[in-house]
């Protein structure tokens, strides 16, 4: 046994201590954060009998101790904890049936800690504009720090945090993948298209404070250091963040998540209009016209002509599409309950199902991901809902979050779901309805003092 893998529970400890010293909030802010968006998933310890946690859920289980102590009584259930709840029952009771108590019980309390518990911590724990801003003025410096690191990952093709803490984890693992001659930079993500998920999904949440003005207050903490330290160079703070993080997602060189980050960019400026209405018709009508186009041409992109041989970015593609039909047959065999979490049947050469929802109904039948598309479709279409309501002038954080979940539903399409991105869009759907519950009478906290601004014309830039 390794007992270095113990060390786990550092996280926990210092989120015990935080929550005495500081209370919930900071310690979500400043032990749960960073341990989250730092440590590799694979960074977990193995205890027999009992689940196996990783950083994120030692330094998450004392928050939720506390969050569910003292909000027991304020926690309501809707029609989102409604689809959490059949979305837990679903994938647990099917993993129970193909792998049996011991496992299904593992993936029960992985399920509890990394994604209802991020969900309660963005649905009770950010419920103010000031935690709004705080929360988002955190991954934003999380990702600054994080950008030298990739700077060391594109040169040595090694994530830094692998190389220093790998030795006490000895089952951990950092792949390398090579695109056009070049390392694609995961950090601590473990694959670049997911690394490109995060980094676009905090791109996001950047803008939108950039719009409150937040970007032209002197920032406190370390944030403040390092908007001290970058006011030696040109550009204003907020264009330089800007600048670090396009710079992070092209050195991932992911296309999927490129491309959903574009189409999340263009509903999220719909908000930004002055009649959201009249362009939210035109941009669905645009996108239902470009996916058919879209689609069209990826076909034909992706299907040789005689004697033509595929480039390797058409034979990546293509992969995605033979991939699905020939695990159709595993599929139809255990339609409705799936084959289990870590027991589903590979093809040679194919042992990576690029595609979350075809994986999660390979895993857990189809109900799972039919489930979780209703969470999307639902999540995207209450918070468009919500940000019709703001008021003409204003940049409705609603549209920010709708843009994500659009962001994530494209990427997940061309990748498993899996590190930190799962953690991250529960978070971000209990934020969602967080913000949705408080109505728009508390949004107008926004601080005066922030002297926020909001884009003319959101289709002067499509990633604004």
């Amino acid at each position: 046994m390794n007992v270095t893998r113990y060390v786990v529970f550092v996280a926990m400890v210092m989120a015990m201590y935080m929550i005495a010293k500081r209370g919930a909030e900071q310690t979500f802010l400043k032990v749960w954060m960073p341990f989250f968006l730092l440590m590799p998933f694979s960074f977990w310890v193995n205890i027999p009998g009992l689940p196996d946690p990783n950083f994120m859920q030692a330094a998450i289980l004392p928050i939720l101790f506390v969050l569910v102590r003292d909000r027991l009584g304020d926690m309501k259930f809707g029609r989102m904890e409604v689809l959490l709840v059949l979305y837990f029952v679903v994938r647990v009771v099917a993993d129970y049936l193909s792998r049996g108590y011991s496992d299904a019980q593992n993936y029960a309390f992985y399920i509890l800690s990394s994604l209802i518990g991020p969900y309660l911590i963005g649905r009770y724990l950010i419920d103010s504009r000031r935690m709004d801003i705080e929360t988002g003025r955190m991954f934003v410096l999380i990702f600054l720090l994080m950008f030298p690191l990739f700077v060391y990952e594109a040169k040595f093709w090694v994530s830094p945090t692998f190389k220093i803490f790998s030795g006490l984890f000895p089952n951990s693992f950092s792949a390398v993948s090579i695109r056009w001659g070049l390392a694609r930079t995961a950090g601590t993500f473990e694959h670049p298209i997911l690394a490109c998920i995060m980094i676009i999904a905090v791109y996001r949440l950047h803008r939108w404070l950039s719009w409150q003005g937040v970007w032209e207050q002197k920032q406190p903490g370390l944030l403040g250091r390092v908007q001290h330290h970058m006011q030696r160079l040109p550009l204003a703070f907020k264009h330089q963040i800007t600048l670090i993080l396009i710079v992070m997602a092209l050195m991932t060189i992911s296309r999927g998540p490129w491309i959903g980050g574009l189409v999340g960019a263009t509903l999220v400026a719909v908000g930004n209009t002055k009649n959201r209405k009249q362009w939210l018709i035109f941009v669905a009508a645009f996108f239902l016209i470009g996916g058919l186009l879209g689609q069209a041409a990826l076909d034909a992109y992706i299907t040789p002509k005689e004697g033509e041989i595929l480039s390797g970015e058409a034979q990546t593609m293509l992969y995605r599409k033979v991939m699905i039909e020939q695990y159709k047959s595993f599929l139809m065999e255990k339609f409705w309950s799936g084959w289990g979490l870590t027991t589903v049947p590979t093809i040679r050469g194919m042992e990576s199902v690029d595609n979350a929802f075809f994986l999660m109904a390979l895993q857990h039948g189809v109900l799972a991901p039919t489930v979780f598309a209703t969470i999307f479709v639902y999540a995207i279409l209450s918070q468009v809902k919500f940000g019709l309501k703001a008021p003409v002038g204003e940049a409705p954080i609603g549209f920010t979050f709708s843009g994500i979940y659009l962001m994530c539903f494209i990427a997940f399409s061309t990748v498993y779901m899996g590190s930190q991105t799962e953690p991250m869009l529960f978070l971000l759907l209990g934020w969602g309805e967080s913000i949705k519950h408080r109505g728009h009478h508390l949004d107008t906290e926004k601080a005066h003092s922030a002297g926020k601004t909001v884009p003319k014309s959101p289709f002067r830039r499509v990633m604004s």
